[in-house]
């Protein structure tokens, strides 16, 4: 059994025992399956005692509503199953909010259709919650600790103090929840501040109290000030940072002081990340600010952590490692073993298939609807209207998400990227009515603060010309799903406009980790035999995409390339390692807190 206790009710306990909780941050729908045990061994290695993981909502929700607990990386109890048997404790965070730089912090963009307001007790909002947590409560009662199980403590929510909607009704929902069902002990996240942990549902004995982070007294201290007697956790301690397209590559942070704190006082932590891993597919979320107020995420999840990427140990790993076994006076396991790479020649994919073909039947509409409103989440969408003939003039926008080109009468005019400054469209004079076209990619939701209560994709609000909203739209969507790119049929020629759907066959005789080299493409997604890898972005810092040995096969291998911006294609080739470019760009965050 799991219980707080010890002095002033401070210590975690196991069976009367006390426990340091040694965390290391692994998300398993970021990591392909066949990967998982590696990456346990490897925290497991590194001298941590526990697994922490964020699971995502959204992902495991599929579009008939159901859930999928067993597919690929999805499978919670397979996971745990292995927690389990690495001797590995689990912290528990199934949500409903992540935040984990996932789309939309792992909530479904679907409720962003009907105005629902979502971490609130919005009645709609809890029925569609419910829901999920059942679902996942389901899988995860028998890995209670209380049960023989991995889980020694479950996360309420998620950061909420940071939430500027607060509902403590709703906070106090998600613990009953979960206690009703017989999970506990509990603990929160957040920061260290009155700020945050004002009008939450301390005290409350049941919660320990976790910052982001914690790495001083003082914060140690500050706990007790809202929740005495119980336990404390750093519970995000952050070895790298975040990053978002257009900044740097990732630099680790120096937490080795940090680490030496915690192990002498045998006080708990969680490293976030120990192994960040991938955003594949359309998972990468945004953030809120920068010059358009929109920073959004790169495919890439390493986030400068002592387990890179593709899973291989930093100098910072065995730093961290040589700390905690120091203090342990423990035989170190050994590191398990190096996942293996592999580089493959260069390959000039042929034209496939022009970006306007293989889209939906055309929605007809007064107003331009956004993505939410047309049942779709990310992906592209063509808008198309008429405009009359007259003189040059300014066209303007409530919202474009988040990138679009601007067509007037078959010729590109402005390209919108909501991550800059928003401006105005210069038209050129007309003698007669033209078609505007505006072709819209939307990349990730806002994963955390008031952004994500009001970013829907695609065209949000309306369109004006000389200040009068424009009207009659006809709009085709393009989801961009992995079946329907795989699916999709060939063009028979090029149809003059930028971008397109390109294709390569690549033969291996062999089947290691790699990474794909796009530097020579501008913006787009890839695929690999029919698995979504992520964008690429030549803005940077990441010009490589990882593809893991599962997702290829020896013989024959196809890779999609739907490119937005270039009309011929470029070369690609396979990397041992990543390749990033450094900006000017600063993404220095003082003691990467928030």
């Amino acid at each position: 059994m799991v219980s707080f206790g010890g002095k002033d009710g401070e210590e975690f306990l196991v069976d009367g025992k006390p426990l340091q909780i040694r965390a290391g941050e692994l998300e398993p729908q970021r990591i392909p399956r066949e990967y998982w045990r590696h990456r346990v061994k490897m925290c497991k290695a590194m001298g941590l005692n526990a697994i922490s993981s964020y699971l995502m909502w959204n992902d495991f929700e599929q579009p008939d509503g159901s859930f999928d607990f067993k597919a690929g990386n999805r499978d919670v109890a397979a996971f745990l199953s292995i927690c389990k048997d690495e001797g590995m404790w689990v912290l528990f965070r199934p949500g409903p909010y992540c935040c984990g730089e996932w789309d939309f912090g792992g909530i479904p963009s679907r409720l962003l259709k009907d105005d629902i307001a979502v971490r609130t007790m919005d009645a709609r909002y809890i029925v569609e919650a419910e829901k999920y947590l059942s679902a996942i409560a389901g899988i995860a009662e028998p890995f209670l600790a209380k049960n023989g199980g991995p889980i020694v403590l479950t996360q309420i929510e998620n950061e909420y103090g940071s939430w500027p909607f607060k509902d403590v009704k709703y906070l106090q929902w998600v613990k009953d929840f979960w206690k009703n069902r017989g999970f506990g002990p509990f603990y929160m996240a957040d920061g260290a501040g009155d700020r945050f942990l004002k009008n939450l549902i301390y005290p409350d004995s049941e919660i320990a109290v976790g910052f982001d982070p914690a790495m001083n007294e003082s914060k140690w201290s500050f706990a007790k000030k809202y929740n005495p007697g119980v336990p404390v956790l750093s519970a995000e301690t952050y070895p790298g940072w975040l990053r978002h397209w257009g900044e740097g590559k990732w630099e680790p942070s120096d937490i080795t002081q940090a680490v030496k704190w915690f192990m002498e006082g045998r006080r708990s932590f969680c490293f976030f990340v120990a192994h960040g891993g991938t955003s594949f597919g359309f998972t990468a979320g945004a953030n809120d600010g920068g010059e358009g107020g929109y920073k959004p995420d790169l495919t890439s999840y390493d986030y400068g952590a002592p387990i890179d990427e593709q899973g291989r140990p930093t100098k910072a790993y065995f730093d961290y490692r040589k700390i905690i076994l120091n203090a342990l006076g423990s035989e170190p396991p050994p590191v398990p073993y190096e996942i293996p790479s592999m580089s493959f020649g260069t390959v000039v994919p042929s034209f496939y298939s022009n970006i306007r073909d293989n889209v939906g039947p055309e929605i007809e509409t007064s107003r331009p609807l956004y993505f939410e409103k047309m049942d779709q989440n990310q992906g592209m969408a063509f808008y198309r209207t008429s405009i009359p003939a007259g003189d040059a003039a300014e066209l303007t926008y409530d919202r474009i998400a988040d990138y679009a080109q601007i067509w007037l009468d078959g010729k590109r005019i402005a390209t919108i990227d909501r991550r800059l400054r928003k401006t105005p469209v210069a038209i050129p004079a007309r003698g007669k009515s033209a078609v505007l076209e505006i072709v819209v990619e939307a990349m990730g939701h806002i994963n955390f603060g008031k952004g994500m209560k009001y970013d829907r994709k695609g065209i949000v609000g309306d369109v004006y010309l000389v200040g009068k909203p424009l009207s009659n739209w006809r709009t085709a969507l393009k989801p961009l799903s992995e079946e329907s790119v795989v699916a999709e049929k060939a063009s028979d020629g090029h149809d003059g406009f930028s971008g397109g759907h390109f294709r390569a066959i690549v033969k291996l005789d062999k089947t290691d980790d790699t990474f794909i080299d796009m530097s020579k493409w501008k913006k787009g997604t890839v695929y690999v035999n029919g698995h979504n890898i992520g964008r690429y972005w030549n803005v940077g810092p990441q010009l490589s995409l990882y593809c893991p040995a599962p997702f290829l096969v020896c013989g024959e291998n196809t890779i999609d390339i739907i490119e937005l911006e270039l009309s011929e294609p470029r070369p690609i080739r396979g990397l041992m390692r990543p390749c990033y470019f450094d900006s000017d760009i600063s993404t220095t965050n003082a003691a990467n807190e928030w």
